[in-house]
């Protein structure tokens, strides 16, 4: 008779403990669910290292054109809340800070780049502005939420966008503002509105 043969007992090791470490986290698990998160976040990196004193404006630019070219392709694929997400960081001063009482040495990252750096961006931002005024009342509280969208819309018809851009961008100074950026505002948003404010009459 064949006697039973004996069960093979498991052998425990420490090896055979689960390394947390190695487990995805629930940052890891968000960014894979969500791509544009991780885009909006590198964005908020690549600003604060751009506010650094010893960022010269030509690392400032290069690093700039990263982030304009990743709003730039999201707002290409019409994915217009993270286009302008990625994009912000850029164009406002450190966080935390009043705008209203901030100095001119507090500009926003876009402040110290090359000027041809400073166009694209601006223009961008402004033509991001002028596709979400495009967009229908019903489909933009979809897309931003409704207190921001009405916001945004808000910020185009009263004006302040033209504050943004010189406060921000340009120490506060008017006339520092490139002649393109004046241009591009006044064709893509201040002349919208005007031809919306024509039709009414």
């Amino acid at each position: 008779m064949i006697p039973p043969l004996p069960f093979p007992q498991k052998q425990h090791s420490q090896q055979e403990e689960i390394n947390p470490s190695a487990m995805p986290s629930s940052t890891s698990i968000a960014t894979a669910l969500n791509p544009a998160r991780e885009t909006h976040s590198s964005s908020q990196l690549l600003s604060s290292s751009i506010l650094s004193n010893s960022t010269s404006s030509r690392q400032a630019s290069s690093q700039i054109s990263k982030i304009y070219r990743q709003s730039s392709t999201l707002f290409l694929t019409r994915r217009l809340p993270e286009s302008l997400s990625t994009i912000l960081p850029v164009i406002s001063p450190p966080s935390g800070e009043d705008t209203a009482t901030k100095t001119s040495g507090d500009s926003a990252p876009i402040a110290k780049a090359s000027r041809t750096t400073r166009i694209k961006v601006w223009s961008l931002y402004l033509t991001i502005l002028n596709a979400v005024l495009e967009l229908d009342p019903e489909e933009g509280k979809q897309a931003f939420g409704g207190t921001e969208f009405r916001g945004l819309v808000g910020k185009v018809r009263d004006g302040d966008v033209w504050e943004e851009v010189v406060r921000n961008g340009y120490g506060g100074v008017e006339g520092d503002v490139d002649s393109d950026v004046v241009i591009n505002l006044l064709v893509s948003i201040s002349g919208r509105l005007l031809g919306c404010w024509l039709t009414k009459f």
